[in-house]
């Protein structure tokens, strides 16, 4: 007999995790669809220091708590990659996967979150990619050694992960296109502490170069163009929302992200959102965490058993 699970959730970093707790909890049958590493945005993060409880915790520590957690209370954890979900009815909907497997569920929890955005305008930074062009300084930094870097942002990310990567790398240049961080002020200061850092405001990079692997970038300083020797860019330069397999479901906006109402359920019934990829303001873990559990208490009253 085919499984119909209660709960399909596509997406496991901490918005869809959350969900699976709670679900799983109210003794709803739950599947967690992922295709990359448990735990989302959290896997790359060197430190995370506003969860609450922990005053600095790693990034992938977290996710890997929340994960288990999910686990122990009989969420399962499918791997795959979403390609599009159909709504047959208001308790019968259908996840298509790349794989050309598809599964059943009573309702679904979309948790895809957002995907990096890459600065196209830079000559190569597609050609360099896993050659020295990296989205990830906690995964890939050490690969590259203690060999000079470039960081492209002027958010939290950017400086947070450019102070992590001064330790390993012999020297980091954060390049900012505007006159100032918008960074917090506290992860600034962490960053311009660091003696290897150097920081370019008003500037950009313009192309990579190498043979087999990144080996120098053409920049912009104040104004003036120059070589630096490089053995990687880490571009952090925000994100874009991971909708596009829900779009012929017609929930999601112009801008990309998904409208929901208090219960985190979109104008399709039984399906849900949560997480980044929601109309918010505020995205953080745990605005994130917040949404997962609404969610799944909501399914567990309304699907319990």
């Amino acid at each position: 007999m085919e499984k119909i699970y209660d709960v399909i959730i596509i997406g496991a970093g901490p918005s869809g995790l959350s969900a699976a707790i709670y679900a799983s909890r109210g003794n709803l049958s739950v599947a967690i669809v992922e295709k990359g590493a448990p735990g989302g945005k959290m896997v790359a993060q060197s430190k995370i220091e506003n969860w609450p409880g922990d005053k600095m915790v790693m990034g992938a520590d977290l996710a890997l708590r929340m994960y288990e957690h999910a686990i122990e209370y009989g969420a399962e954890h499918l791997y795959g990659e979403v390609e599009t979900v159909k709504s047959l009815s208001e308790f019968e909907k259908e996840v298509h996967l790349k794989s050309g497997n598809v599964l059943k569920a009573k309702s679904v929890v979309i948790a895809t979150g957002m995907n990096e955005r890459k600065p196209m305008d830079v000559e190569g930074i597609l050609e360099f990619e896993h050659k020295g062009v990296s989205y990830c300084v906690i995964c890939d930094g050490p690969l590259y050694g203690k060999n000079p870097a470039i960081v492209i942002g002027g958010g939290n990310s950017a400086v947070e992960e450019g102070a992590f990567l001064a330790s390993i790398a012999s020297e980091v240049h954060v390049f900012v296109r505007d006159a100032k961080f918008i960074a917090e002020p506290k992860l600034v200061e962490e960053l311009m502490a660091r003696d290897n850092v150097k920081v370019h405001f008003n500037s950009r990079v313009l192309k990579l170069m190498g043979t087999n692997s990144l080996e120098k970038a053409l920049v912009e300083i104040d104004g003036k163009q120059q070589e630096l020797k490089v053995a990687s860019v880490f571009p952090y330069i925000g994100f874009i929302p991971a909708s596009s397999m829900v779009k012929d479901l017609g929930i999601v906006e112009p801008n990309g992200f998904i409208k929901v109402d208090q219960f985190q359920e979109t104008k399709v019934k039984g399906i849900y959102a949560v997480g980044d990829i929601t109309q918010k303001e505020i995205r953080q873990i745990i605005t994130a965490t917040n949404d997962g559990g609404i969610a799944g208490k909501i399914l567990t009253n309304r699907l319990g058993k």
